[in-house]
């Protein structure tokens, strides 16, 4: 499995989550996104699919837990390669 068909299969995992969620007429946050990402994971038996969940729970962990959250409130919940990269360098820069 190719880089960009493991992206697909997260942003897969994760959006089926959120429909879910949504479906369920339930809050959509952090909380409850890792949550559901973990009730999708102990059912899953495709190993594939269950690193794309681990991947989307880690990468939402990540996000969560960013120190300049409060910066940008309403920013998407999806982190690219190049956030992530610019974040870092940040991040380097300060110290």
């Amino acid at each position: 499995m190719s880089k960009n068909d493991k992206d697909r299969l997260v942003d897969k995992v994760m959006g089926e989550a959120v429909m879910t969620l949504l479906e369920a007429d339930d809050n959509v946050s952090f909380d409850a996104l890792i949550g559901q990402l973990q009730d999708n994971l102990h059912d899953e038996t495709d190993y594939g699919r269950r690193e794309a969940f681990h991947t989307a729970i880690n990468g939402v962990h990540h996000f969560r837990t960013r120190p300049d959250e409060a910066e940008a409130p309403s920013r998407s919940l999806k982190l690219n390669r190049r956030d992530s990269m610019l974040y870092h360098a940040k991040s380097d820069y300060k110290h």
